[in-house]
């Protein structure tokens, strides 16, 4: 019997990187997409090429390019002729002051971060085998209170929460379509001890989070049969405390 198929987009580095190792372990064929880091998507490919017994195809589409959600679809197509899942990993955060904004940066952030997640679950949803599922990666910053800095980032988060919504409603009863919202998974590398310390003082499991616990969520999702248009908070109960 032939693997499952599962498309993972932004999937050569930090949290999507584990991801895709995740279905690979669970003895899924993979497409490994990416937009700029080809030599981490080579090397991880062929890490899990040689680790396991299953299929990887890697994928290079800049996803602020409008047609880039088919164009991957029917790659993965060309690759392996079905798709089970797709998880949307794939995201940019730009951080500037309000009035620094740009429209370019507004753009950009709003290409990636919600017309690219919806045109992919449109493409998706058409070629997918019965039960297929779509796990979209929010943030638990689409449920925070508000980072003026983050403007263009928190809203288009925000935004992927109706997405999932509307979009679960439009593909059932073929196709399931949640999000998992993480929190601090993996400190940005700019972040200071004392940052860090302050966070977690409003994170009742008292740590960030870890790849693993983002993708344990994602495949609870997988293999829910009876969960659609849910959004899965992974942030250690920090909602709690908002």
């Amino acid at each position: 019997m032939a693997n499952r198929v599962a498309l993972v987009t932004g999937g050569a580095r930090r949290v999507g990187a584990e991801i895709v190792r995740s279905f690979a372990v669970r003895g899924y064929d993979v497409v490994l997409h990416h937009g700029h880091s080809p030599a981490a998507a080579a090397a991880l490919a062929g890490e899990l090429r040689r680790a396991h017994d299953v299929r990887i195809e890697v994928v290079q589409e800049d996803l602020a390019d409008v047609h880039a959600p088919q164009r991957i679809v029917n790659a993965t197509m060309d690759a392996f002729g079905a798709l089970d899942v797709l998880v949307s990993s794939a995201s940019v955060m730009v951080s500037h002051p309000f009035d620094a904004v740009t429209p370019e940066d507004w753009e950009q952030t709003s290409a990636i971060n919600l017309r690219a997640p919806f045109f992919l679950i449109q493409a998706a949803a058409r070629v997918m085998r019965e039960g297929g599922a779509i796990v979209q990666v929010s943030d638990h910053l689409a449920f925070e209170t508000v980072f003026p800095q983050l403007i263009p980032h928190q809203v288009t988060k925000s935004a992927l929460t109706q997405l999932v919504r509307t979009t679960a409603s439009a593909c059932a009863p073929r196709v399931r379509v949640n999000a998992v919202a993480p929190g601090l998974v993996l400190a940005p590398e700019d972040m200071s001890e004392e940052q860090l310390q302050r966070f977690l003082r409003d994170v009742p499991m008292a740590r960030e989070g870890t790849p693993h616990d983002v993708t344990q969520a994602i495949h609870f999702l997988v293999d829910a049969p009876y969960v659609t248009g849910i959004v899965l908070s992974v942030d250690g109960g920090r909602h709690l405390r908002r």
